[in-house]
């Protein structure tokens, strides 16, 4: 893996993104893969995230109570120590979910991240708020709706414009395991997927901890999840938002 300062440059003034390869084991993301998938076909699904009939595309959360695996990668150790040089150590979860996109699925439509499409603007590049990961729990190809971005649209602070992103964005192939990473202000999409196989990610945002979380209810999860949770995943569910505030308190006096 490159070296963290290096990424953290990339991904503010450079691409906006990088793709780290092998981040997880191909049995991992074959794991995680086939639970969000039994996840998406069970009756939870009626309440965690129901098909959208015009895209073709599921969005599952409520991960962290549905499998070890899901705990694991929101504490990732590389992916977490990127999350922390670019937003702070006492950094949070914003929302966690599985993106599936079946046969036959369109594109979402070009936007920027969580805050700042909630955001009136003007944007901000620094200090970044957000920072998303893409995991790769299959192959990204050319035909089964790999993530299109538009390099360097992190630098124009503003709202996508489809235009400019219909000419320069890109797909991002890679294989499963794969992790990209990006700027919350990266213009980006889903690609459409030709083949007969649901295409499976989990989308992962981290964010400073004065941020709401975009899934408000992502500290919701079983006790059996809080019994086992390491200090790393406690912070990451805002649960040590109180010491962290009391932390800054003390720098100011």
């Amino acid at each position: 893996m490159p070296a963290v300062s290096a990424i953290i440059e990339e991904l503010i003034d450079g691409a906006g993104y990088i793709r780290l390869p092998n981040l997880m084991s191909a049995a991992e993301a074959a794991e995680a893969r086939t639970r969000a998938l039994e996840i998406a076909a069970s009756p939870d699904a009626a309440t965690l995230g129901r098909r959208h009939e015009r895209t073709g595309q599921q969005h599952i959360r409520g991960l962290l109570g549905h499998g070890e695996i899901f705990e694991r990668l929101a504490q990732h150790r590389e992916i977490v120590e990127i999350a922390e040089a670019m937003l702070g150590d006492d950094m949070t979860l914003g929302a966690y979910s599985a993106r599936i996109l079946y046969p036959g699925a369109t594109e979402m439509g070009v936007h920027i991240d969580y805050p700042y499409w909630a955001m009136r603007g003007p944007f901000t590049l620094r200090p970044p708020m957000m920072m998303q990961v893409i995991w790769m729990l299959q192959d990204f190809t050319e035909q089964n709706g790999a993530t299109l971005v538009a390099p360097r649209s992190q630098l124009r602070c503003t709202r996508p414009n489809r235009e400019d992103f219909a000419r320069e964005a890109i797909k991002i192939t890679g294989n499963a395991g794969d992790a990209i990473i990006s700027h919350g202000l990266l213009w980006h999409d889903t690609s459409q997927n030709h083949t007969d196989e649901p295409r499976v990610a989990l989308l992962i945002n981290y964010g400073l901890k004065v941020i709401r979380p975009l899934d408000s209810d992502i500290a919701k999860v079983p006790p059996a999840v809080l019994e086992r949770a390491t200090p790393k995943l406690r912070q990451l569910l805002g649960l040590e938002f109180a010491n962290s505030l009391a932390r800054d308190l003390s720098r100011l006096y």
